[in-house]
């Protein structure tokens, strides 16, 4: 029976399995974690400091070596319901040899919390990098907001037209982003999310940018990508997006990654070397779209 466009459930759930179709996954996620931890014993770091009361609600900053640095907001992915923020130290080094701040984003996870509730945290942790940053070295006037997988489509929902204030955040870029909930609710991911028919409409970036007013809509700027090995749903979450974002002449930029898988795009993201990453640092430090 078919459930979703063409796909019946067994579809579904096929498409969105990435660790059943990247056969080396935990391999790679291992590595991450062995590069993160060397990262944590080379570089400064302000570990586990609190914008709630949850212990989840934390942030690990890495100052950049000079003040008044523009600061990259990232958010790990992990479906809304694993991981934790030090999967994503190791992109670490590449940003700080650009004098940019890095702060990786904790957040409670579901089935403890709700999908909703986490996109509040993201908000909380934003607002109060906002008002600390200067603290640390960085520029409030110059946030930026990255993410992964779920830590995508949370990065996407926060520049968006139900996100943070206009003027908060200057530019976001998704990798591997899920864009559209309705899928993410009719397969297997929805046994730990308990996603509603109503909560994945209103938390999905794709239907918040369609319904939006076009008149005086300024969000900032967006970098979508893809690992080409994805599937067909992970490119139409991405190019549906930047096809509402550009219908309301908002400013996005597409990076294909024909050879990456959805870990590898990741990868890419912090490689100084990769066109995305690249682009990345031109929305940073030369922004001009």
């Amino acid at each position: 029976m078919t459930l979703f466009k063409t796909y019946d459930r067994a579809a579904l759930d096929r498409e969105y399995d990435n660790r059943k179709k990247v056969a080396n996954s935990a391999e790679i996620s291992a590595s991450w974690e062995a590069k993160g931890a060397e990262v944590r014993r080379q570089f400064s770091a302000d570990l586990d400091i609190a914008y709630g009361e949850h212990s989840r609600q934390r942030v690990d900053i890495f100052p950049a070596g000079k003040r008044d640095a523009p600061v990259l907001i990232f958010v790990h992915g992990g479906y809304w319901h694993m991981r934790d923020k030090s999967i994503a130290h190791f992109l670490v080094p590449t940003f700080i040899a650009a004098d940019i701040t890095f702060v990786s984003v904790g957040y409670r996870l579901c089935p403890e919390v709700s999908v909703s509730d986490i996109t509040e945290d993201i908000r909380a942790a934003i607002g109060w990098v906002s008002e600390n940053a200067s603290g640390f070295g960085g520029n409030p006037s110059r946030l930026y907001l990255a993410g992964h997988s779920a830590g995508g489509h949370l990065s996407a929902f926060m520049g968006g037209p139900a996100g943070m204030p206009p003027g908060v955040l200057k530019g976001i870029c998704s990798v591997s982003g899920l864009h559209d909930l309705e899928p993410i609710r009719l397969c297997y991911l929805n046994d730990a999310l308990s996603l509603s028919e109503q909560e994945a409409e209103a938390l999905s970036p794709i239907a918040r940018v369609r319904d939006a007013d076009a008149a005086g809509l300024k969000l900032p700027p967006h970098l979508l990508t893809v690992g080409g090995r994805e599937g067909p749903e992970y490119l139409r979450q991405r190019d549906e997006l930047a096809e509402a974002l550009r219908a309301k002449r908002q400013p996005v930029e597409v990076v294909d990654l024909p050879d990456r898988d959805h870990f590898t795009a990741l990868e890419a993201f912090g490689d100084p070397h990769h066109p995305l990453c690249q682009a990345m640092l031109r929305l940073i430090l030369a922004p001009a779209f």
